[in-house]
């Protein structure tokens, strides 16, 4: 749910984007042994530092036609319930946003061979 959402905020993020200049980033990280992190990069229309305190806060949204303000505001709070978070940095208008989602993580043990 977090991951579409993030992505479908890219898409509106970048609709003012030629489309043969939009791009989307995602990465995937283990910083450290017990924790993932992905990263949803893209180069939009970029997010003020005003809206940037505000952007996960319930109600919140800057998109005029569609727009509820729940969707930053849930994937925060699943995030948190996952034992992680979600955050966000963007240079300003114009340079685009990114997201970062970490959580933890606890690799699989592969049995022992036979």
């Amino acid at each position: 749910m977090i991951l579409v959402n993030l992505i479908s905020n890219v898409k509106y993020a970048m609709d003012e984007t030629p489309a043969e200049q939009r791009i989307l980033t995602v990465t995937l990280d283990t910083p450290v042994a017990d924790r993932v992190r992905i990263e949803v990069r893209d180069n939009g229309m970029g997010i003020s530092q005003g809206m940037l305190t505000r952007i996960f806060q319930y109600g919140f949204t800057t998109r005029r036609d569609d727009g509820h303000g729940f969707g930053l505001h849930s994937s925060s709070l699943a995030a948190q319930e996952l034992g992680g978070s979600l955050t966000v940095h963007s240079e300003g208008p114009g340079r685009g946003a990114t997201f970062t989602l970490e959580l933890p993580y606890q690799p699989i043990e592969e049995p022992p061979a036979a």
